[in-house]
């Protein structure tokens, strides 16, 4: 199946622009430079942090004066929160053996959180830019409740509402203009709306 969405609108050209054939199901995989490279900064920021949390840990058990360490182990635990799942969920795309994103005639099949939406439980669809693109899903059933670091998530801390979902199109080896599109394209295709 074909589905043809709106071209991209580029610095040199800013219309008739022609539209983009795009062959479903579109898969998509997280192994890029820019996942590599965010990675591996994670890391690199994430194993200091964590062998200084370690050390100041040990040091305040044992020393008679702890109050010190207390606001440096705040800290140090406010950096491995910050760092530390996204060194985690970069080291799971890595490693996963299928595919992150499959866009396809039915639905999205999100690899990160294992979850599967058909386009016709899916009211409302959004373009979320930002720090991340996504795609924000309004569901007409609500989903089951999900675990607290759920990649489907708004965030670190997961899904807020069980009738929505977000999918990350960032850091991925198809454009997100292409699976963002695509995704809006599949929605009004069945019966849902665009919010813009």
């Amino acid at each position: 199946m074909i589905v043809e969405i709106p071209g991209e609108i580029t610095f040199s050209r800013t219309y008739n622009i022609p539209p983009i054939p795009v062959r479903l199901p579109l898969i998509a995989r997280a192994r890029t430079l820019g996942q590599a490279a965010v990675t591996a900064i994670a890391w690199g920021l994430m194993m200091p942090t964590l062998v200084l949390f370690v050390m100041l840990l040990w040091y305040a058990a044992v020393a008679a004066d702890s109050g010190g360490s207390a606001l440096v182990l705040g800290a140090l635990a406010f950096l491995l929160l910050c760092f530390m799942p996204r060194a985690l969920f970069g080291l799971e795309d890595f490693t996963r053996a299928g595919p992150t994103l499959v866009v396809d005639a039915d639905g999205v099949t999100d690899g990160r959180s294992g979850q599967t939406i058909r386009w016709t439980d899916v009211a409302a669809a959004r373009l979320v830019r930002g720090k991340a693109a996504s795609v924000r899903l309004s569901l007409r059933t609500p989903l089951p409740p999900r675990p607290l670091f759920d990649r489907g998530g708004t965030g670190l801390l997961g899904r807020r509402a069980p009738d929505a979902y977000t999918v990350d199109i960032t850091h991925l080896d198809v454009r997100q203009h292409v699976l963002g599109q695509t995704m809006l394209a599949r929605v009004v295709a069945h019966g849902g709306r665009v919010e813009r």
